[in-house]
């Protein structure tokens, strides 16, 4: 765990060298919260348990994938369709969801680091991965087209 924790950290620092960081920034938090929020309540409802996780006295869920690994490759599907068009944006928010829910699917088999309760399934990650990776690119895609007309409008 302490490796991906280091992992993600170095990755997040190599991507956010990159242009516009406000975009970036936005991403990572908004990923974060929006993970982290449905993860609880997935927790709080027994869909999903995470035995082992860091900081386990303060936090039911896992803040490792919420808050670090999730967000980190948010910024990076956002960094490689960031001018691409929709049908790309959405077939790479379905390439960058595999791996991630391989190796959740591996860690629900092999460690105790994630267990699906009731009717959850690897199939239900994909599809909530896949979605906040498209929600959060049109979300960004708002906030710069909307900063563009804020600029547009103020100058003379």
């Amino acid at each position: 765990m302490y490796i991906c924790l280091f992992l993600g950290l170095g990755s997040l620092l190599i991507l956010m060298s990159k242009k516009p960081i406000k975009d970036w920034i936005i991403i990572f938090f908004f990923k974060g919260y929006l993970s982290g929020f449905t993860d609880s309540i997935l927790v709080a409802y027994g869909i999903l348990s995470y035995p082992v996780r860091l900081m386990p006295d303060v936090f039911s869920i896992s803040i490792l994938f919420d808050l670090v690994i999730f967000p980190v490759s948010c910024i990076a599907y956002n960094q490689t369709s960031y001018r691409s068009k929709l049908l790309s944006c959405i077939v790479q928010a379905f390439l960058y969801s595999l791996p991630i829910t391989l190796l959740e699917f591996w860690a629900e088999r092999n460690s105790l680091l994630i267990q699906y309760h009731r009717w959850w399934t690897v199939f239900h990650s994909y599809f909530f991965l896949t979605v906040t990776f498209i929600l959060i690119r049109g979300l960004i895609a708002l906030i710069r087209k909307y900063s563009k007309e804020k600029i547009s409008s103020s100058t003379p």
